[in-house]
């Protein structure tokens, strides 16, 4: 399988941020995190989901009460509702979409996360109008291989992951649970890069197939060594590569 990821392409050339440079009160997913990236010239990684009146906003867990303190899903809340909460008892708020791009301003490159919706078209469909005229680089992925699938239908010329992660996915029956775990969907979702749990690397020639490979998340030398003689480049948090 032909590569559209060149060797000199800058996915493979700088470790990336997971969700910004976050950490020492900073925390993650926000405008603070993701200026501390861009300071220190990191790509960035990070995550979009819906809000119940459709607003595609930048968080990452389903529940909110980790980061916010609400226990409620990003789902059932409106973007006014979301606007409302701090993030980890800081100033700094929930992002929408729109304002993350607008902030980042092809400052640096991006690894923009889909989080598994009920609907795959409509977060794709949600966003294409901020990418499609977005002038900085980024690249797309997600867990869940119908999003991959329907970005690669919507804008076949997106740069897009398969994330894939071999731990049990308990919501899913035995045989979805190990097909994902093996990239076996890859087939229709035709991603560019795989990006693997580093826990699980290496993965095998099979799974492969000629893509480049992504690992996450780097916390320690140990990890980092890892990655680098397993993966063409890495996701890292609580480090400075």
């Amino acid at each position: 399988m032909k590569t559209r990821i060149k060797d000199d392409f800058w996915l493979l050339k700088r470790p990336v941020a997971h969700r910004g440079l976050h950490g020492n009160g900073i925390p993650e997913n926000s405008a603070a995190a993701f200026e501390n990236a861009i300071k220190n010239d990191y790509p960035i990684e990070m995550d979009i989901q819906l809000t119940s009146d459709c607003v595609p906003v930048v968080f990452h867990d389903d529940n909110m009460k980790r980061m916010t303190g609400v226990d409620a899903n990003v789902q059932t809340k409106t973007l006014a509702e979301v606007k409302q909460m701090r993030l980890a008892d800081t100033d700094e708020r929930i992002m929408t979409f729109e304002e993350f791009l607008d902030f980042v301003d092809g400052r640096v490159p991006l690894v923009i996360e889909y989080k598994t919706q009920p609907d795959k078209e409509i977060i794709v469909d949600k966003t294409l109008p901020y990418l499609d005229k977005y002038k900085g680089e980024f690249v797309v992925q997600s867990f869940d291989p119908l999003i991959v699938k329907t970005l690669r239908k919507r804008r076949p010329g997106f740069i897009r992951g398969q994330l894939i992660c071999q731990d049990r996915h308990k919501e899913q029956k035995w045989i979805i649970d190990r097909m994902l775990a093996h990239g076996l969907f890859n087939c229709f979702s035709k991603p560019d890069f795989i990006n693997m749990n580093l826990k699980w690397l290496p993965v095998s020639k099979a799974m492969k197939r000629g893509k480049r490979l992504i690992t996450w998340t780097v916390r320690s030398d140990e990890d980092r060594q890892k990655a680098e003689k397993y993966a063409d480049n890495y996701i890292f948090e609580y480090i400075r590569p």
